[in-house]
């Protein structure tokens, strides 16, 4: 990367890929195009089996996430899609532990992050614990929620709850 790139970040399970996760993606993509010299990188940390078992609340949720490498090549395939509108290239990395790359990486410069509270508690945190650490603190940007037909806000559970599809439609519960 030389100076004049941008790079921004943002991680989670991205599993199943609905309208929500396209927002953070364009925010992402957004972010680190540029109009000038350079072109910007995205980096997606793709969170791994095991730190999805260790973050859920009941651990056997992380198995209705289906295998890394499935998830993986489903949001490859979506990057790619996005990604032609923009001129920022992307990466994704598996995240192994909750801080993942922003953290430690001097080159980023933008945390994506979801509106959800315990997101930007997180984004807050890993700031002031970058700036501790002698980093430059990371900008942060974050879409609004993305709502569904019902008014409530697209969420992967609600989608495997078959109340709603990845475009936010109300499924009919008497099927």
């Amino acid at each position: 990367m030389t100076d004049t790139e941008r790079t921004a970040v943002l991680g989670g399970t991205f599993t199943p890929i609905h309208n929500g996760h396209r927002a953070l993606l364009h925010e992402a993509f957004q972010t680190a195009s540029l109009d000038g010299p350079g072109e910007g990188h995205v980096v997606v940390g793709l969170t791994s089996t095991a730190l999805a078992k260790q973050t859920r609340g009941d651990p056997a949720h992380a198995d209705l996430l289906g295998p890394f490498d499935e998830r993986r090549s489903a949001l490859a395939a979506e990057l790619d899609r996005i990604g032609q509108a923009y001129t920022a290239s992307y990466e994704i990395i598996e995240l192994t532990d909750t801080r993942g790359p922003a953290a430690t990486r001097e080159d980023v410069d933008a945390l994506i992050a979801s509106p959800e509270a315990k997101a930007q508690r997180r984004a807050y945190e890993l700031n002031r614990d970058r700036v501790a650490e002698g980093l430059r603190p990371l900008e942060v940007h974050t879409p609004p929620f993305v709502v569904a037909e019902d008014g409530t806000r697209i969420s992967s559970t609600r989608i495997r709850n078959g109340e709603i599809d990845v475009h936010g439609r109300v499924l009919d519960s008497s099927e």
